[in-house]
């Protein structure tokens, strides 16, 4: 074989293997990333079973990684662990944008004004570090057992990161923004939405996302004593009955959905708006 034709060959072979890693390139990665997010599952589960075993405790107490997955399975297929979800969810969901469409408004206001700085700053200071968990007994007696109760105790636990979180928002705006818009005689409408809150959107964003954290979180607890369905109720109700398998259950339904929710949407939606909206903040 001439030094030419070795060196086709040669430049062929490499074609054909670059190729190829390109093909299994992707799937290599799938297959790594799998791997990454299975085993701490892996092990946990292992673990599980070994306390199982090891304790020498009553299934109805700890019941085993099967048990529970059985569990699962028979409440997916009845319907009544998507009924509960659904349930959770609605509530979440009128709490949360209740919260929204207060909070946003009121942050622009005190962090563009000083009298509503001076007005709502010392209420806001007091009423922010009280969990919403706190605010059941209260809630109950005000609404009474039902929606209403958990709806306000969710209102309250969003509220406040998404009031805060609008108000830095607003205050990181730059002057210059505002010098431009105040030197072309802006009418105020357009100061606030084409000037002021899409500064600020990264911060308001980020502050939904952690509003509908504590929500969800205060949701659960809600349910737990002020309602008849969602997860936290049925939680509760299999406590009664010694259940300890649908409790279980319950508990992974709301860590897995909430993941699911956070790493799926809101992660994203916040980092496209901070890459969009942030990056085009700072280039003005």
């Amino acid at each position: 074989m001439s030094s030419e034709e070795s060196t086709r060959f040669q430049t062929g072979e490499l074609g054909r293997a670059g190729a190829r890693a390109r093909v299994f390139a992707p799937l290599r990665r799938i297959v790594v990333n799998g791997l990454i997010f299975l085993a701490p599952i892996a092990v946990v589960v292992l673990l599980w079973q070994g306390m199982t075993i090891a304790s020498g405790w009553p299934k109805y107490l700890l019941p085993g990684p099967l048990v529970v997955a059985e569990t699962f399975w028979n409440l997916l297929t009845s319907g009544v662990l998507l009924n509960n979800l659904l349930a959770s969810m609605g509530r979440l969901l009128i709490g949360c944008v209740a919260a929204f469409v207060l909070a946003v408004p009121l942050g622009y206001a005190i962090g563009t004004s000083r009298i509503a700085d001076r007005m709502f700053s010392p209420v806001v200071s007091v009423t922010q570090p009280i969990p919403g968990i706190a605010w059941i007994p209260l809630a109950i007696l005000w609404f009474g057992l039902g929606p209403l109760a958990v709806g306000f105790v969710i209102f309250l636990s969003a509220f406040f990161p998404i009031l805060l979180n609008t108000t830095t928002g607003v205050r990181t705006v730059t002057r210059e923004l505002i010098r431009v818009g105040r030197v072309f005689q802006f009418p105020r409408r357009m100061m606030v939405f084409d000037v002021v809150l899409p500064s600020a959107l990264p911060y308001i964003v980020t502050g939904v996302r952690l509003g509908f954290g504590y929500g969800w979180r205060a949701l659960v607890a809600g349910e737990m004593i002020a309602a008849s369905s969602g997860l936290g109720s049925m939680i509760f109700e299999a406590r009664d009955f010694l259940r300890t398998d649908e409790v279980i259950v319950g508990m992974i339904t709301i860590g897995l959905f909430w993941a699911a929710v956070e790493r799926l949407l809101l992660r994203r939606i916040e980092k496209q708006t901070i890459e969009k909206w942030g990056l085009a903040s700072a280039a003005a």
